[in-house]
């Protein structure tokens, strides 16, 4: 069993971020997580879609309530989708990816169990013929320095999943810079908090989902829902950030990182679930972030509210700068607050 603490927070997003898990493709990463759930719960099960669902049984057996949480572990990515007769490879983005972020960019390609690097090509702007065209798909290209179809083919196959290959960098003041903090810090806090309340008895059964495919439609978690059939759920996911240049407050919401995980308001979520957050978090004197979100709130929760019987929802998210970016930052100090607000909701047996 791997031991979690706060210094270690920084190791284990480091580990899952560089692990290639577009929607669709996140047999690794659930490899890993099940090694680092190992020791802190009773049942590790996986459901026909992919999830990871972890129980850990409460001891008051009258009690008989269910608190799931959940965290999806996929991320946005690219797909292969057709090799030219040159050997250069074409692509098709996996949930919302930004064309402007592409280009020029180095990428792995995740063939059977290996990767393959390559570079993201495009015509060189001194010979555009319309230098502020925006970039479509057509416009861009995977070289992976082998010519020809044949060839290609021997090490690249229709369908390959495909993500940018970015360092993880350490920033001052805690901050990480990664791709896939969207939303792996979610599942680092969820971590974080199965090891908080290893030890202490909670009343009421905990089951922590790792989702898939949250980045396509919230697919996973419906299924994980599903069977679960909760009391309450809470999903932990990412929060857009509002802490740079030209991004309207008045609109998004005045959100910066490491001040605090957010706990938003709006229809997805159950009014008495969000202020027993709120409350939580004055008790531990954590500083916390409040976001209106009138419309659905695009996270696993607005599924889950009309799965099956429905139940009572929540959500708590880690505020994260250039979401969908392959340099998405997010502060370890906000992660840790997260994970002690959730593990105290399970201590208190909030249901």
């Amino acid at each position: 069993m791997k031991k979690l603490a706060n210094s270690e927070i920084s190791d284990i997003l480091r580990d899952i971020a560089t692990i290639a898990s577009p929607s669709g493709c996140e047999r690794a990463i659930m490899q890993v997580l099940g090694k680092y759930v190992s020791g802190y719960v009773d049942l590790v099960a996986f459901d026909a879609i992919g999830d990871m669902i972890c129980s850990k049984y409460g001891n008051d057996a009258q009690a008989n309530k269910t608190i799931m949480f959940v965290a999806h572990a996929d991320e946005v990515g690219l797909m292969v989708s057709y090799i030219e007769e040159s050997g250069y490879i074409r692509f098709t983005r996996i949930g919302g990816v930004d064309m402007m972020l592409l280009k020029g960019r180095n990428v792995k390609i995740i063939h059977n169990d290996g990767e393959v690097p390559g570079v993201i090509g495009a015509m060189p702007i001194h010979i555009r013929r319309n230098n502020n065209k925006d970039l479509e798909e057509s416009d861009l290209w995977i070289d992976i320095g082998i010519s020809g179809r044949e060839e290609v083919e021997k090490v690249v196959s229709i369908g390959d999943y495909i993500v940018i290959d970015a360092p993880i960098i350490e920033m001052p003041d805690g901050l990480i810079c990664s791709r896939g903090c969207d939303n792996k810090a979610g599942v680092v806090a969820l971590l974080r908090m199965l090891e908080l309340i290893k030890n202490p008895d909670c009343k009421t059964n905990i089951v922590v989902v790792f989702s898939v495919q949250e980045e396509v439609g919230l697919r996973g978690v419906r299924t994980a829902a599903y069977s679960v059939c909760p009391d309450v759920c809470i999903a932990i996911d990412v929060a857009h950030a509002t802490d740079y240049p030209t991004v309207s407050k008045s609109k998004y919401g005045d959100i910066h990182v490491g001040k605090g995980p957010v706990v938003p308001v709006g229809s997805d979520l159950t009014s008495s679930v969000q202020a027993e957050l709120k409350q939580i978090s004055q008790e531990l004197g954590i500083e916390y972030q409040q976001l209106a979100l009138a419309g659905p709130s695009g996270t696993d929760i607005n599924a889950v509210q009309v799965t099956g019987r429905g139940c009572a929802t929540g959500l708590i998210s880690i505020p994260c700068r250039y979401m969908h970016t392959p340099v998405e930052v997010v502060s370890l100090t906000d992660i840790e607050n997260a994970a002690q607000i959730l593990a105290e909701f399970c201590k208190q047996s909030r249901c």
